[in-house]
C-alpha cells in the first residue's frame, strides 16, 4: 500500500524542514520531497513529528502491567496510541519473580501481535531497588540481583531495561553481565554515593529512572567525606540520560528547568511513568497486582500514595508534557526531540525516533498549540475516537 501525506512541516534530525510530502510503502517512509504517488492526503501544512517513544509507563485506562493478560496490554496500548505513544517499554512493578515471569511472558505473548502502540520490550523497575528510597514498590519484596537475576537471563528476547539502585549488592555486576547483551541498564530507586554510581556507569549503565524521584543525594557513610548522590551525577555526567516526568508535580517547573539547562535537550527523556489509572477520572484505585497491590488515588492531576503521603506515580501522557514544555517558551524542536529522537537512542532503535527514508512510518501531526490532531502508525491513520471504547475495559 502506498499513501503520500502532503503538505507537512516535518521535524527531521531535531529541526524543522520546510514543507514537503512524505511518501509511505508498506508501513514505511519511502520518500520525503516532492513526489506524490498512490492516495493522498493533504494535511495542510501541520507540523510532523516522529511517533513519540514512552520508555517508562505501567499502564493506562484502568489497567496494569502486572495484570500480565494480553487483554489489559491491548487497553494499555490503545491509551498510549490514543495519546501519540507509538512506541513503548511496558513497565513492571517490583514484585514476587514467578509474578514478574508471569508479567514478562505476556508482554512477549501480546508483543508479537500489537495491533496499536509498538510494544519495544520489557522495562523491569525493581526489584533490585534500595530499601531507603522504595516509593511505592513493595520493601519486603526488594532483592539483590545477586540473590537472582534468572528472571533476567530467561527473557532476554523480551527484557529491553533495568532499573537497578547502584547501592543494592551486586548492582555493578549485573550491569556489567547484561548491558553488553542489550539490556539498558537505568539507575535509581537508591541509597547510593557516587563511587557505586561510577562503578555502574563504568558497567554500561546509561540513564537516570525519574530524575528527583527516588535518586540520591549527597550523603556520607563511614566517615566524614561527603560523597555525591545519582541526582548529582545525573546531572554532570554525560553519559546518563535523564528520564524526567514534566508534570510540574514530580518535577516542578523551575526544577525542569535546572535539569534542561544542565543536560540540555540531548540529556532528557520525557516519560510519563503512568499508572493504571492515567486517562480515568478522578478516585480510588489500585496500583500492581498479587502481592505487589496497593491502594492509591488520584487527585489535583497526580497519584498519590496514602499510605506514605507520597507520588505514587503520574497521570499526565508524555504529549501534554510536550505541549506543556513547548508553550512554557521551550523550543518545540527540543521539546519533541526528548520525547522521539532521545528515547530512540537511549534504546537503541534505529528505525523509529526520526522522519527520515527507510524508517517506520509512525508519526504525529500537531495543531498550532502542539495539541495532537492525527496519529500515524504503520503509514495508517489511526482513529483515535475509536480507541476510546477499550477505556476502562
Amino acid at each position: 500500500m502506498t499513501i503520500t501525506y502532503k503538505n507537512v512541516r516535518p521535524l527531521t534530525g531535531g529541526k524543522f524542514g520546510t514543507v514537503c510530502n512524505i511518501v509511505v510503502k508498506d508501513g514505511v517512509i519511502a520518500k520525503i520531497g516532492t513526489a506524490e504517488e498512490g492516495e493522498t492526503t493533504d494535511c495542510g501544512g501541520k507540523v510532523c513529528a516522529a511517533g513519540f517513544i514512552d520508555v517508562h509507563t505501567h499502564g493506562g485506562w484502568g489497567h496494569d502491567c502486572m495484570e500480565a493478560t494480553e487483554d489489559c496490554l491491548a487497553v494499555i496500548s490503545a491509551y498510549h496510541l490514543y495519546t501519540g505513544i507509538t512506541s513503548y517499554c511496558p513497565t513492571t512493578m517490583t514484585a514476587s519473580v514467578p509474578d514478574i515471569n508471569k508479567a514478562v511472558g505476556a508482554i512477549r505473548s501480546y508483543a508479537k501481535k500489537d495491533p496499536y502502540a509498538r510494544i519495544v520490550g520489557a522495562h523491569l523497575e525493581g526489584p533490585y531497588l534500595s530499601q531507603k528510597a522504595a516509593g511505592a514498590h513493595p520493601p519486603r519484596l526488594l532483592i539483590s540481583p545477586l540473590d537472582d537475576d534468572s528472571f533476567v537471563a530467561d527473557n532476554l528476547d523480551t527484557v529491553r531495561r533495568v532499573t537497578v539502585a547502584p547501592n543494592v549488592r551486586g548492582a555493578d555486576v549485573f550491569t556489567a553481565k547484561f548491558a553488553p547483551k542489550g539490556v539498558q541498564i537505568s539507575l535509581g530507586h537508591d541509597n547510593s554515593i557516587d563511587d557505586e554510581i561510577y562503578a555502574c556507569i563504568d558497567a554500561g549503565a546509561s540513564s537516570v529512572t525519574h530524575m528527583y524521584n527516588c535518586t540520591s543525594r549527597p550523603s556520607r557513610r563511614d566517615n566524614p567525606k561527603k560523597h555525591l548522590g545519582l541526582t548529582e551525577v545525573g546531572l554532570i555526567d554525560g553519559r546518563l540520560t535523564d528520564e524526567v516526568i514534566a508534570d510540574d508535580r514530580h518535577v516542578p517547573d523551575s526544577l525542569f528547568g535546572m535539569i534542561y539547562k544542565l543536560k540540555g535537550k540531548d540529556g532528557i527523556c520525557l516519560v510519563s511513568d503512568s499508572l493504571s489509572v492515567a486517562g480515568m477520572p478522578e478516585g480510588e484505585y489500585y496500583i500492581g497486582a498479587g502481592e505487589s497491590r496497593q491502594s492509591i488515588r488520584v487527585e489535583d492531576g497526580v497519584a498519590v500514595l496514602p499510605s506514605e503521603n507520597t507520588y505514587a506515580g503520574s497521570v499526565t501522557p508524555v504529549s501534554a508534557m510536550v505541549k506543556r514544555l513547548i508553550n512554557r517558551g521551550y523550543p518545540a524542536e527540543e521539546a519533541l526531540a526528548m520525547a522521539t529522537l532521545v528515547p530512540a537512542r537511549l534504546l537503541s532503535l534505529s528505525d523509529r525516533g526520526d522522519l527520515r527514508e527507510g524508517m517506520l512510518a509512525d508519526f504525529n501531526l500537531f495543531s498550532d498549540d502542539y495539541s495532537i490532531v492525527g496519529t500515524v502508525l504503520g503509514g495508517k491513520p489511526v482513529d483515535r475516537a475509536a480507541l476510546t471504547a477499550l477505556r476502562g475495559l
